[in-house]
């Protein structure tokens, strides 16, 4: 019996034993359970985690007007953006090198210094007769310190940049060779009327005349740079009125009727008495003023037309309906030397001065001011020229009602 009681107590035991280990094994294998579960839930939210930080870059560099490369070691195309896929007119495609996208030695070059550490801090290359300033930045890959996975190339269009600076200094250099002439000619007449005490009243005279004429010409050169920086932002208001162009091209021609005769120039009028537009009389008056006084000047002896022209730039489209909106085009036509080909793109700059008759002077702003008030008015300018066979100005203004 004894045996017996102690063979049961065994198996008891036993058996108790193994429905505790099998309980055990449940609640571990429940805890395991969660722990895989929980890890899938994180890797997932890992994953979509980087899937938004992925979109969230994409569409950062979409937005870009920069173009943008993403680079490997070997210099092949991993990423780019529709920026540079436009540059390269499509050739921008993942797989593809950057020397047969961008077909430049010189930045394929520049971009394996960068991968070797050996890049300068700024670099410009010319593409497409545009200039741009090149970023780069490595891509490490966080496998061992120092390990290069690739690069981000950005390309920076600096061309209107370069284009404004140059236009600084150039109106820098116009404007100190504009004031340079009178105001060495006003010291040397001002140094004759101190040094020499024997001129006479008559000499005196006109020397006194010849500083006032300089004078005027500073004045007129500080008045035309005022004025044209008012147009040019917006300051200078335009009272629009109906006004006939007949009486207003005549009005003009009346007061530069005397340096007509003195050249020898015919000035004549076509334009008839119902002609009736939607300007600023005074303003459009300076705008016909500039163009004859340029005319008389490039044709002595010669004649100058004004009339109705049936042509224009390009249609005049209204913002608020999307209409092309009814404008005149009035010509100012001159028989005298023309324009030269290479002068013509560069005619309405300010201080760009064509071929000049010899003794004529001008600020070189008469043009720049006419085209700016032409545009305040919604119209355009434009000059059609043949050296040697004259030149016509156009420039178009509303057409009343």
């Amino acid at each position: 019996m004894n045996i017996a009681w102690l063979f049961v107590s065994i198996l008891l035991i036993l058996c108790l034993a193994l429905l505790w280990w099998n309980r055990k094994l449940g609640r571990d294998n429940i805890a395991l359970q969660n722990a895989i579960r929980q890890a899938r839930e994180q890797a997932a939210q890992s994953d979509s985690q980087v899937e938004l930080e992925r979109r969230m870059r994409d569409t950062l560099i979409e937005t870009l007007v920069d173009p943008v490369f993403f680079l490997d070691a070997d210099r092949n195309i991993t990423y780019c953006n529709t920026a540079a896929w436009q540059l390269t007119h499509g050739s921008a495609q993942p797989g593809r090198s950057l020397m047969e996208a961008m077909r430049s030695y010189e930045l394929d070059k520049y971009v394996e210094d960068t991968l070797d550490g050996r890049s300068d801090l700024q670099h410009e290359i010319n593409v497409e007769e545009r200039l741009y300033r090149v970023h780069t930045g490595i891509l490490n890959s966080g496998a061992a310190p120092g390990a290069v996975q690739g690069a981000v190339l950005i390309l920076r269009d600096v061309s209107d940049l370069q284009r404004l600076g140059r236009a600084r200094r150039d109106f820098v250099a116009n404007i100190s060779h504009e004031l340079r002439t009178p105001l060495t000619t006003i010291r040397l007449l001002i140094d004759t009327l101190r040094m020499d005490g024997n001129l006479d009243a008559a000499q005196n005279s006109r020397h006194l005349d010849q500083i006032s004429t300089q004078v005027d010409a500073l004045t007129q050169l500080a008045q035309e740079m005022y004025d044209l920086s008012q147009i040019e932002s917006g300051q200078m208001p335009m009272r629009m009125v109906k006004t006939p162009l007949h009486d207003l091209v005549e009005s003009v021609m009346m007061r530069l009727t005397p340096q007509a005769e003195r050249a020898g120039t015919i000035l004549t009028n076509e334009i008839t008495a119902d002609v009736t537009a939607l300007v600023d009389p005074e303003q459009i008056s300076r705008v016909i003023s500039n163009l004859l006084h340029n005319a008389i000047k490039f044709a002595p002896g010669g004649s100058v037309n004004v009339f109705m022209a049936t042509k224009t730039a390009s249609p005049v489209i209204t913002e608020d309906t999307g209409a092309t909106a009814e404008y005149l085009t009035v010509a100012v036509r001159d028989t005298g030397v023309g324009i030269a080909r290479t002068d013509l793109p560069r005619i309405f700059e300010r201080f760009y001065k064509a071929n000049r008759p010899r003794g004529q002077r001008g600020t070189g702003l008469g043009l720049a001011i006419a085209k700016h008030i032409v545009e305040a008015h919604g119209g355009s300018i434009w000059v059609e020229s043949v050296e040697g066979h004259g030149a016509t100005f156009y420039f178009t203004v509303p057409r009343e009602g």
